[in-house]
């Protein structure tokens, strides 16, 4: 299998949860690789997740907005980028159901400036869009493999939607104008600097007060959980080693 070797990379939603630990590892053990993290510093993403690169010098952080097409456009030409990690977005679940509007427009229309950018620059060799295994809804708790990546996807809640729905975006510019595009779909994920509207910080906060933790159904719902610095490694072999064109599972059996 080729290795692919990216020079200038731009990674989107950089100051989130995953996304911070991903461009930390890739700064540190890859110097001559040009970083460049585009985040808006939503509420639940916080640029001291990037204080071990700040003083790298192959990092740059860039303020702003992935639904910007002239900031993006300028970003890809002036930068010189030739791969992107997408994983801005927004991720709560709960928050789809009341703002599912905003879902739409960072999930979906914010992809579409990006992939409409990768078109227009023709420069992109990589585009890994990250995408979630909830796309395929719930999973039969006795199912012996679980969802594989040719499984229909079935998404449950507004959330899953504009990820699925992004994902046939993607799917389309890599079709259409031979757009070179890896997606993605990962298990949930846990680790330092997670914002603590997900279920492991928030249990765990909540359990240092002493307090009850809320559990829906009849408490017989499974998670599988992923490391934050292993989904990283993921990320840094699919960067490498990823076959165009193709979807990864990254995920676990582990509850």
């Amino acid at each position: 299998m080729a290795t692919y070797k990216p020079r200038n990379i731009l990674i989107t939603g950089a100051a989130g949860f995953i996304a911070s630990h991903v461009a930390n590892r890739l700064i540190r053990n890859y110097p001559n690789y040009k970083i460049v993290a585009l985040d808006k510093l939503d509420y639940c993403s916080n640029l001291k997740n990037l204080n071990p690169s700040k003083s790298s010098p192959n990092f740059k952080f860039v303020e702003g907005d992935i639904g910007s097409a002239d900031l993006v456009n300028y970003l890809l030409f002036t930068e010189s980028i030739d791969t992107i990690m997408h994983f801005a977005a927004q991720t709560h679940v709960d928050n789809s159901f009341g703002n599912s509007f905003e879902f739409t427009k960072n999930n979906i229309y914010g992809t579409h400036v990006l992939l409409e950018a990768c078109k227009v620059t023709g420069q992109i060799k990589r585009f890994i869009h990250v995408s979630t295994d909830e796309v395929y809804g719930e999973t039969d708790e006795d199912a012996v493999v679980g969802n594989h990546e040719a499984s229909q996807l079935l998404p449950s809640n507004p959330y899953s939607a504009t990820k699925a729905g992004a994902e046939m975006l993607v799917m389309a510019y890599g079709r259409s104008y031979g757009l070179p595009v890896i997606t993605t779909r990962g298990n949930n994920v846990y680790g330092p600097n997670q914002f603590p509207e997900k279920l492991i910080p928030k249990f765990i906060l909540l359990a240092m007060r002493g307090m009850v933790l809320p559990i829906h159904g009849d408490g017989s719902n499974v998670r599988s959980y992923l490391y934050c610095e292993d989904v990283a490694e993921a990320f840094e072999v699919i960067l490498h080693r990823g076959e165009v064109g193709h979807v990864y599972n990254i995920g676990t059996k582990k509850e």
